[in-house]
């Protein structure tokens, strides 16, 4: 069974909002000694949506600030998306009501 427009949207903005925690972690520990960085994989749902894993790196390494900067960005960019899906499907399901009453 599909997922509606509105639950892949909420799960493309918790995905979004995973992927932007794990980076937040990693650069606030960038200069911890022996820090093991967090890294996060997105994956699709098959019903539809997104799922986030995270797992921590088995040995420290050094945090690369500008891999760090480009995830984050694209979590961001990926949050506004699904927002705006969850904005279109409200104003439709809006518009059908309207139309029904």
């Amino acid at each position: 069974m599909p997922t509606s427009a509105i639950g892949s949207s909420l799960s493309g903005i918790q995905s979004a909002i995973a992927r932007r925690n794990v980076s937040a972690h990693n650069v606030a520990n960038l200069q911890t000694e022996d820090f093991r960085p967090l890294r996060a994989r997105q994956s699709e749902v098959p019903a539809g949506g997104s799922r986030v894993e995270v797992e921590q790196s088995r040995e420290p390494r050094e945090v690369d600030l500008a891999a760090e900067f480009v995830d984050s960005s694209v979590a961001s960019v990926q949050a506004k998306a699904s927002l705006r899906v969850l904005d279109t499907e409200l104003d439709l399901v809006g518009s059908l009501i309207d139309t029904l009453g």
